[in-house]
């Protein structure tokens, strides 16, 4: 029986090390407080420099219990299948060589992403409160129901994977790693109040998944990429649990962030961490210190290119897939729609082509960049 299950698994935890480390900091942002006999105040355990071991676990955290009869099961199957697979998918999409590694992992990628999301503590407390589950036993049954649910809408996004490199800030460890971003939802918001994020679902929620020290994952809905407005809306076709065509040779991986830019990223993901947060270097665990504009809204900009990436605003167009005998065997548009008709094709055509003039003549006239101010 294992009783000590990471829900930041440890070798994760490791690809946020600098070379030759073997401990790192780990902040606890609700420390126990002990008041001495002096008066004063003192923060137990608030900063811990150990090795991964010692962090993002809970002690049977993934354990059922039946007629008193412990299983740890899904600890040592389920997530110990996806996180085998995990640490290739995450390896290999931050590699240098990702197109030619990615493509046998691409699935256990988004797959990971999603078990992360959901196997926290803050993920299990929303699954408690949203399907009314009755005790623990009932909560991880209901994990396993609902796995591979942002896959879908996550997979349908537009992806930028952003360097750190020419920084000397790195990206940082959260006990909430996938972390949702929505500008218009602020930490003290109702959607923001423990154990809640803003939905994937909509327009203006981005997710933030970063994968080592230098490389992070910034999903971004293809409509809000094009035009960053009305973030709280719905994008067009959100569902879950859909079979779609992942397409992933146009993943965007050309921009380099200055400290600040990852400074701003740092401070979403402490802000949006349930308790804990672990870094490299001391100083990284406070982002709020060294970032200049902390404004929540204000924050989404460093998400938007001012390179004016073609790529950043959605592939566009449809999907056909056709078999030996030139028949359509799947046919989708951007939003994972399945037309039934030509004439259903036709006008989402026309909406596309006109939608990519607009784009056009916008980008032409250098106007991008004021419309998202």
């Amino acid at each position: 029986m294992s009783h000590r299950h990471h829900y930041v698994p440890k070798w994760y935890q490791k690809r946020f090390m600098l070379q030759g480390q073997t401990s790192y900091y780990r902040l606890d942002l609700f420390p126990e407080q002990i008041k001495t006999p002096n008066g004063k105040i003192i923060k137990k355990a608030e900063i811990l420099y150990k090795g991964v071991d010692k962090f993002f676990y809970e002690i049977n955290l993934n354990t059922t219990k039946y007629f008193d009869i412990e299983n740890d099961d899904i600890e040592k199957y389920l997530f110990g299948e996806i996180d085998a697979k995990g640490t290739q998918a995450i390896d290999s999409m931050a590699s240098p060589n990702w197109k030619r590694r990615i493509h046998n992992h691409i699935l256990n990628y988004y797959e990971y992403m999603d078990a992360q999301r959901l196997r926290t503590p803050k993920g299990l407390a929303w699954i408690k409160q949203i399907l009314h589950a009755k005790d623990h036993n009932d909560v991880l049954y209901k994990m396993q129901t609902i796995r591979q649910m942002h896959c879908t809408m996550w997979a349908e996004a537009s992806m930028e994977i952003v360097s750190a490199e020419n920084s000397y800030v790195k990206f940082i460890v959260s006990d909430n790693p996938v972390t949702l971003y929505n500008s218009s939802f602020y930490p003290k918001s109702k959607q923001c109040l423990f154990p809640f994020d803003p939905g994937i679902e909509l327009k203006g929620t981005r997710t933030i998944f970063p994968l080592d020290l230098n490389h992070c994952a910034i999903l971004t809905n293809l409509e809000y990429a094009r035009s960053p407005i009305k973030a709280t809306e719905p994008r067009t076709n959100p569902r879950f649990f859909d079979d779609t065509i992942i397409k992933y040779d146009d993943i965007i991986r050309e921009r380099y962030l200055d400290k600040q830019q990852v400074l701003a990223i740092n401070y979403i993901l402490k802000t949006r961490a349930h308790r804990y947060i672990a870094a490299a270097e001391k100083e990284w665990l406070y982002p709020e210190r060294f970032l200049k504009r902390k404004d929540w809204r204000g924050l989404d900009k460093v998400f938007i290119s001012e390179a004016k990436n073609f790529n950043l605003l959605g592939r566009g167009g449809e999907i056909l897939v056709g078999g030996n005998d030139g028949k359509l065997i799947v046919t989708q548009d951007e939003y994972g729609r399945k037309p039934k008709s030509q004439k259903e094709w036709d006008e989402k055509e026309r909406h596309a082509q006109e939608m990519h003039e607009h784009l056009i003549k916008l980008l032409k006239k250098e106007k991008y960049i004021k419309v998202i101010d």
